[in-house]
């Protein structure tokens, strides 16, 4: 794209979140939500299978609950490296307005996970599983961008010389919003002595609501009175403005577990009655999954373009409808349908159980996705975590390191029905230049017998009912009450 001495606008305002330059929109939206990642709490207790699918679908195959039912959820994870809340915390609403940037950066990027779940349910029906879930989600990244030029689009920049040149090279600007409803299905694969093996897959129908991208492979950019222009660049960019529906399309996920039990399990029935209508523990486990792998075909209200050196219009078009806020019309375009490829993961995860309710875990993700390709990326992580979990409490520390090199300390805690955790909990409490937020929760509702496991024999003259000795016969067990 040969934007020669065009003008880049892109001047940031306080009060806008302009879809132009997503990496500044991710962080206007922590000013305004302040509502993660992976989810860690949600995803690795052995309480919530229902939310722990999505990491690994074969968690639901030999849950702790018989029935869990997630009503509602919801969570936001925002992060980058330049742009932050001066000197403040997360529960200093007043300061949200005072953002600062940090112009020391050779490079900057930003990443946005955020989620609202609808209803969800895991079922257990003996060696076999079944899930549901619904969500809608929104994904962006922004990679590789000049950070000293970002600081000319603060509210009082420091002035830089003419013909100063910043290489843009590898920069990459996506964001994608979908709807999706997905069913699971996993089953146990293999038992015997104190081993167990199972799997599941999750099928996943998409709904597109918005795209856009940006891509510059290799360009220049020059700063004149304090104004920028691109120079020699080529790429892509697609965009869809928002909509109910700007195409449609299916994903899916893939999960396998083995457990070391406890005790010999050939026989094991999870929540069966010869089991107490329970499930059995593990010493530890290992598991592995791939997820979100699939796309949407973006195919209304949208368009595609390559450019290179020679397309001055198409790229100046392109960015002045970013300036805009996002009305693509009439901007040029090769084809009007293109594919948006979800955040593949590939995930690995450790648990080890020391008794007494006391785990410890080690869970990494590590990114899948092509980044040449429309659709985002979702951040590499590295966790270890402590819990302690019961039926109805849990209490989680995890360490985190995203993309291998931004350390965060989390809390998660459940209380009953309700699960609340963040993934960095230091912004929360100490006062700090605030680069990320990130926090999230989960209502829901369990069952831990099946309806067959609740009728117990009648014991003792208080529990006995006149109308059981018409459904006995002499062979009964039960033939006679025990009194």
């Amino acid at each position: 794209m040969d934007l020669r001495f065009t003008e880049l606008k892109v001047r940031i305002r306080k009060d806008q979140v302009h879809v132009r330059i997503i990496c500044f929109m991710l962080f206007s939206i922590t000013a305004v939500m302040v509502n993660a990642q992976e989810f860690i709490g949600l995803a690795i207790d052995n309480y919530t299978p229902s939310n722990g699918m999505q990491l690994n679908p074969s968690v639901i195959v030999d849950q702790k609950p018989w029935l869990d039912i997630q009503v509602v959820g919801a969570g936001a994870h925002v992060t980058n490296n330049f742009g932050y809340i001066q000197n403040s915390t997360l529960l200093n609403i007043s300061n949200y307005q005072n953002i600062g940037f940090n112009a020391s950066r050779k490079n900057g990027w930003a990443q946005l996970n955020t989620q609202i779940t609808g209803p969800s349910a895991s079922l257990s029906l003996g060696k076999y599983a079944f899930g549901f879930h619904s969500a809608v989600r929104l994904m962006g990244n922004a990679n590789k961008l000049p950070i000293p030029y970002a600081e000319l689009y603060t509210t009082d920049p420091d002035p830089i010389e003419d013909s100063t040149v910043f290489k843009v090279n590898n920069t990459r600007v996506k964001s994608l919003g979908w709807g999706e409803i997905g069913l699971t299905a996993g089953a146990i694969l293999y038992q015997f002595d104190k081993h167990l093996i199972t799997g599941a897959i999750t099928i996943n129908r998409l709904l597109g609501l918005q795209s856009v991208a940006l891509i510059i492979d290799e360009g220049s950019l020059m700063v004149v009175n304090n104004k920028g222009y691109l120079l020699d660049g080529n790429g892509k960019y697609g965009f869809a403005n928002p909509g109910f529906t700007v195409g449609g399309g299916w994903s899916g996920s893939l999960g396998f577990t083995y457990k070391r039990m406890l005790t010999d399990i050939s026989n094991y029935v999870p929540h069966g009655r010869s089991f107490g209508c329970h499930t059995l523990g593990y010493k530890w486990k290992v598991s592995g999954s791939i997820v979100d792998l699939g796309g949407i075909r973006i195919k209304r209200n949208s368009g595609y373009n390559k450019f290179t050196s020679e397309d001055d219009d198409d790229g100046d078009a392109y960015l002045n409808a970013l300036e805009s806020g996002g009305d693509f019309t009439g901007i040029p375009v090769d084809g009007s349908k293109y594919t948006a490829w979800l955040p593949v993961g590939i995930n690995a995860q450790f648990d080890y159980n020391l008794q007494n309710g006391i785990f410890l875990n080690g869970l990494i993700t590590q990114r899948a996705s092509l980044a040449s390709s429309y659709g985002p990326d979702r951040s590499n992580l590295i966790a270890v975590s402590a819990r302690y979990e019961r039926k109805h409490f849990m209490v989680l520390l995890p360490l985190s390191l995203e993309n291998y090199q931004d350390p965060h300390l989390g809390l998660a805690l459940r209380l009953s029905i309700l699960t609340i955790g963040t993934e960095n909990m230091l912004p929360f409490i100490v006062k700090s230049d605030i680069y990320t937020a990130d926090i999230y929760f989960a209502l829901r509702l369990r069952f831990y017998k099946a309806p067959g496991c609740k009728t117990k024999p009648p014991k003792g003259l208080e529990n006995f009912k006149f109308s059981e000795i018409f459904r006995r016969t002499e062979k009964s067990l039960d033939a006679c009450p025990d009194w």
